[in-house]
């Protein structure tokens, strides 16, 4: 503030200078002038010059100010420019920036919508597999072996009631029944098709038996009935391999007159082993 009142200091001095110096009248080429009229110079008193020298000291500061300020503004003319190349630099950094900011926010929104979808889709199987879980922890009532209706089904079949005492079976081995009844239980299913003459059926339990219970005994019985079967289907080559098969595995003594019997009836071929 103190420099700009400097300055208009120094240009009202230079306008008032400028000023009286254009109203000053042109010196005189003809000094007829008369003595009377002509004026002594006195020089001016030790207060006069001192104001004098006061003044002159006080307009040589102001010229040295100007001066100074003039080189000072020099070099903010420098460090404007240097500043303005700053500006400029970081303008351009700002606007890539910015390009670079905008194409990772949308980005981040594309990815934030992928995540809202997932989400979603996550919660729907969250409910679908909550669901199914509730359904499978439903309580039911558990299966239990019923001896009674193993004994209903073994009188059901001693008395020729076949379908009757085939669908009790067919119950009881959907409950689980003991590891030493299942081979009974397949054999009595095996018999009951045999009796009702669906051969086809009644083999695939007796092979069943065969195959899964080597160790029961209803083995025996079971290649015995293969035997008959086949034999009863044409089958004679079949039915002769199955009972050697059963002699040649140590049956009870009880069994092999019987195996031994039913094999020289296929071989002689005078009648079926169902009579």
């Amino acid at each position: 503030m103190k420099n700009i009142f400097l300055i208009m200091v120094v240009f009202i001095f230079a306008s008032f200078f400028t000023a009286c110096g254009g109203y000053l009248p042109s010196a005189p080429t003809n000094w007829n002038a008369n003595p009377t009229e002509m004026h002594v110079w006195d020089p001016p008193d030790k207060e006069t010059l001192a104001k004098r020298r006061e003044n002159q000291q006080y307009l040589d500061k102001l010229t040295s100010e100007i001066e100074r300020l003039f080189i000072n503004q020099a070099s903010v003319s420098a460090q404007e420019e240097t500043m303005d190349g700053l500006i400029r630099k970081a303008d351009s950094n700002i606007r890539n920036s910015d390009s670079e900011f905008s194409s990772r926010i949308n980005k981040e929104i594309a990815r934030n919508q992928k995540m809202k979808e997932d989400l979603q889709n996550t919660r729907v199987k969250y409910d679908e597999q909550k669901e199914r879980l509730r359904l499978l922890s439903e309580v039911k009532p558990p299966v239990i072996f019923s001896s009674e209706n193993y004994k209903l089904a073994m009188k059901a079949f001693s008395d020729g009631k076949y379908k009757a005492s085939l669908k009790l079976f067919n119950g009881l081995i959907k409950q689980n029944p003991p590891n030493f009844l299942e081979d009974n239980i397949h054999f009595g299913i095996g018999s009951s098709f045999y009796r009702l003459k669906k051969f086809s059926n009644a083999k695939k339990y007796f092979q069943k038996v065969v195959d899964d219970y080597p160790m029961g005994d209803k083995l025996f019985n079971s290649y015995v009935m293969l035997g008959v079967i086949h034999n009863l289907q044409g089958e004679k080559s079949r039915a002769l391999f199955l009972l050697d098969q059963a002699l040649n595995s140590n049956p009870p003594e009880r069994m092999k007159p019987l195996i031994k019997r039913l094999v020289a009836n296929i071989g002689e071929d005078t009648g079926h082993a169902s009579n």
